[in-house]
């Protein structure tokens, strides 16, 4: 079995990201959307005007913007990286989670398979949370950057 990281959390976050688990290359790096090719700190920089050069420069412009971000799953049999190769799952306590950090307004799942295994396996959903899944920011997902950015960006503005 493979095991997930902790989340990136603050008290005062109001957006909570979810993945489904790290992929190989992130797991080697124990950095979260470490492969070079992934969009998501990409966008998140274009989102927030920056230019996050260190991991710990990302966990602090997720934190200082009110984001929490984690998986979905907490330990998993996987072959490869690939959302479809997932076998055995453990999902993380997401709902003691969620009730511990009570601003949270709005859930983003990143891409559909963390939206099913949220569902299968968690499928708590309190009033008052949006939740909406959004294109994957996997280079396996092959969406234009351009048009990722722009979707993640209105979910981030809270647009629906």
């Amino acid at each position: 079995m493979l095991n997930g990281f902790p989340p990136i959390e603050s008290q005062d976050a109001t957006i909570l990201i979810l993945g489904t688990g790290p992929s190989v290359r992130s797991l080697q790096k124990q950095q979260y959307y470490g492969h070079e090719r992934n969009a998501f700190w990409a966008i998140m920089d274009r989102f927030f005007k920056t230019k996050s050069e260190t991991y710990e420069q990302k966990w602090y412009l997720l934190q200082g913007h009110g984001i929490a971000l984690w998986d979905v799953l907490s330990s998993f049999d996987r072959k490869g990286s690939l959302d479809s190769a997932y076998s055995i799952v453990e999902p993380n306590d997401l709902k003691t989670f969620i009730q511990e950090h009570g601003k949270i307004e709005r859930i983003l799942f990143n891409g559909k398979q963390a939206e099913a295994f949220y569902k299968k396996y968690v499928a708590f959903y309190p009033q008052g949370i949006t939740f909406k899944a959004l294109p994957s920011t996997s280079p396996a997902y092959t969406l234009a950057f351009e048009e990722k950015a722009r979707i993640w960006g209105e979910a981030l503005e809270g647009r629906p």
